[in-house]
């Protein structure tokens, strides 16, 4: 025999187990909780949430870019409108806001849509179970764990990035000259 497995009721609550194990046992045996056995693959699974957090981030970061580009758009087309506004007495700052506001919903839109359609996904993968091989893995389908924290930073994530993505078209809009604006009409 080269080891002893021992059980308990609460498997969080295993560092006053060791000691008293260890205490009882000796310094002739080593006694380990399955937090220290398992410590490299906790380590690797923390690493791949942080670099899962950084491709999401990149992702919705890649995604502002057309918030940016929608954005330019809307000031160019609308640069009429947008003049005749600052004519009638709107000034830079509420033009800002307008543009600001118009990319807060579309980021909101989107992160909505995106975390409602991944947690549902998550829940049907959930009910409906991703098998894996038995004889290769311990674990007979890949467990899905939905973290809520990790949910709330990546939809706050997007909605600030959409936020800051319309900083720039919304600076362009206020910049529009009610005179220059209007000669095109």
């Amino acid at each position: 025999i080269d080891g002893i497995e021992v059980r308990i009721g609460d498997p969080e609550d295993t560092t006053e187990y060791v000691e008293r194990i260890s205490k009882t046992l000796g310094p002739a045996y080593r006694v380990v909780d399955w937090k220290e056995l398992n410590r490299s693959l906790f380590s690797a699974l923390k690493l791949e949430k942080i670099a899962m957090f950084l491709v999401l981030g990149i992702v919705i970061l890649v995604a502002s870019f057309s918030i940016v580009g929608n954005l330019i758009m809307v000031v160019v087309e609308k640069g009429r409108e947008i003049a005749l506004l600052k004519t009638l007495g709107a000034t830079d700052r509420s033009v800002q806001w307008l543009f600001v506001i118009q990319g807060l919903f579309i980021g909101t839109i989107g992160t909505v849509l995106g975390v409602g359609m991944g947690l549902g996904l998550c829940w049907y993968a959930n009910s409906a179970g991703a098998p894996l091989n038995a004889e290769v893995y311990y674990i007979d389908r890949v467990p899905i764990h939905v973290d809520p924290m990790s949910v709330g930073l990546i939809a706050l994530a997007g909605i600030a990035i959409s936020i800051a993505a319309t900083l720039y078209p919304a600076h362009l809009a206020s910049k529009v000259r009610p005179a220059y604006g209007l000669k095109h009409i």
